[in-house]
């Protein structure tokens, strides 16, 4: 039964995922064929196992995600990483082609079998978590709000899947030795549940590509700036203050250089040289400002605190809480009564 209730659900999280409306179409069709790749997974245990018109979905799960992971970051799939598909190709042709063997024989075959897939499953995980952690790097210079851009939750899927390859490597080291692990597929089970839900959960909640990300070198080369640099930039943070340019919850480097009239690369430089910092701290300063004078504004007496930094130009409670706990030291709710306290005196 439990295999069943992962099965039905992976199947209905996918097809979920194939017709919601989404900017991520694209990426969410291979998510989706993920997902019931998974639960296919469980099929041998469902149905007639020996049957020829159950797909071999095992050398096929993990490519899925990381095409998943290649538009979200890249928006494109590169044409020699279709060959990732080669493995499930070749592992479903011999199928059609299997002879029977006894039981021992079936299970050193397994085993043997099991190796390259766990190698290749293995590269792919590790090459995903490399590929995450370098989009990752950098996000602060390019980005004033990082809600569903860090991609942490497909990082986790990752490590969640490498713990199925330690717990699968066990299974079979204890096949081989004739013992029982029983334990051993109920954990693996757990963890599917668990990847099943986690994806269907976090997946639709992923609605756009966190992929916008300009030519910003990851270090680089030592610049001279001079009094006139100094100057301009300082016209820049005014023209930033006097159009309350951060009051946009979208608002990108990029889109900030298109507004100033300013090549990207160079205010991304200018802003790590002048202010010590990145855009996303010297962004999110205005908004904790505009959001401490709007909180002292009689008019927003009965505006919510989220309501009121939303003004400000914050997109979510928890990026608001962090950064004003940054700044300021204290929460919002602490910075509240202060103000309550300040004016009863």
């Amino acid at each position: 039964m439990f295999e069943v209730f992962i099965f039905t659900n992976g199947i209905f999280l996918g097809i979920l995922l194939l017709l919601i409306p989404s900017r991520i179409k694209k990426a969410n069709v291979f998510l989706a064929l993920f997902l019931i790749s998974q639960s296919f997974e469980l099929a041998p245990d469902l149905f007639e196992e020996d049957s020829p018109l159950l797909p071999e979905t095992a050398f096929l799960t993990i490519p899925l995600l990381f095409y998943y992971v290649e538009l979200l970051i890249s928006q494109k799939i590169r044409r020699g990483q279709w060959l990732f598909l080669i493995p499930a190709v070749i592992t479903n042709a011999l199928l059609w082609v299997a002879l029977p063997e006894p039981d021992e024989v079936a299970v050193l075959t397994e085993v043997l079998v099991s190796i390259p897939f766990y190698g290749f499953n293995l590269y792919l995980l590790f090459k995903m978590h490399r590929s995450i952690s370098r989009h990752q790097f950098g996000l602060m210079d390019q980005f004033a709000s990082l809600e569903l851009r860090t991609l942490k939750w497909v990082k986790g899927l990752v490590i969640i899947f490498l713990a199925f390859h330690f717990v699968w490597i066990l299974e079979d080291i204890l096949l081989l030795t004739g013992l029982e692990a029983v334990p051993l597929m109920i954990i693996s089970e757990v963890l599917t549940l668990l990847s099943v839900f986690w994806v269907g959960y976090h997946g639709l909640r992923q609605k756009e590509s966190p992929a916008e990300r300009p030519a910003v070198p990851e270090k680089a080369n030592p610049v001279l700036y001079d009094k006139n640099d100094e100057k301009q930039f300082e016209n820049v943070k005014a023209q930033i203050a006097s159009n309350k340019l951060y009051l946009n919850q979208e608002l990108t480097l990029r889109l900030l250089a298109q507004q100033v009239n300013m090549n990207e690369k160079k205010l991304s430089l200018w802003i790590n040289q002048f202010t010590n910092s990145n855009f996303y701290h010297l962004i999110n300063q205005y908004r904790v400002a505009e959001f401490k004078t709007q909180l002292s504004a009689p008019e927003n007496k009965n505006y919510s605190l989220l309501g009121i930094a939303q003004n400000a130009g914050f997109r979510n409670k928890s990026t608001f809480y962090k950064v004003f706990k940054e700044l300021e030291g204290i929460t919002p709710n602490e910075y509240k009564k202060g103000l309550k306290n300040a004016s009863k005196v």
